[in-house]
C-alpha cells in the first residue's frame, strides 16, 4: 500500500466493487418492511454514517426518515456494507458518508384474463323472423357420438 505524497488526495473507503455494486447490493438485499406495504408507504430514507481506515460501519443515523419499519431497514443494509480500507501516513481515516435509499411500492402483478364458457346444445331453434335486432343469430350445434 503507497502512502499519499505530500499535495495528494487523501485515501477515502470506497464500498467494494464501486457505486453500481453498492447499488445493486442495496436493490438484491432491500426486504420492504411489511408494516410499510400495509400502509402503502413510500419515499426515500436518508442514512449518514462514518467508514473508519479499515472499511468499519460507525455512527449510523436517520436524517430523513419514513417510518413504518423503513428506517431500521435502511440502518440494517447499512450495518452490512463492506468498504476497502484506507490508511493514510499510517493513520486510520474518518469519513463521513451520506446515503438516500428510496422506497417504491411494488407494482402489482398483472393477473392473466381468464374466461370461463360453455357450450350448451339448444333445445329450439330461434326463428330469424322474429328477430328486429338486425343482427346475427349464431347457433351451434353439437352431435354426440
Amino acid at each position: 500500500m503507497s502512502k499519499p505524497r505530500k499535495g495528494e488526495p487523501l485515501k477515502t473507503p470506497q464500498y467494494r466493487g464501486g457505486v453500481q455494486a453498492l447499488k445493486k447490493f442495496l436493490s438484491e438485499q432491500l426486504n420492504y418492511p411489511e408494516e410499510a406495504l400495509k400502509n402503502k408507504v413510500e419515499g426515500v430514507v436518508e442514512v449518514a454514517y462514518d467508514v473508519d481506515g479499515l472499511g468499519r460501519i460507525l455512527n449510523v443515523k436517520i436524517l430523513t426518515g419514513l417510518g413504518s419499519g423503513c428506517d431500521e431497514e435502511v440502518i440494517r443494509l447499512v450495518k452490512m456494507l463492506v468498504y476497502e480500507t484506507a490508511i493514510n501516513k499510517g493513520k486510520n481515516t474518518l469519513t463521513h458518508k451520506k446515503l438516500k435509499v428510496d422506497f417504491k411500492l411494488p407494482k402489482p402483478k398483472k393477473v392473466a384474463t381468464q374466461y370461463n364458457y360453455q357450450l350448451t346444445p339448444a333445445t329450439t331453434k330461434p326463428n330469424p323472423a322474429k328477430s328486429k335486432s338486425g343482427g346475427y343469430t349464431i347457433t351451434v350445434n353439437l352431435n354426440k357420438k
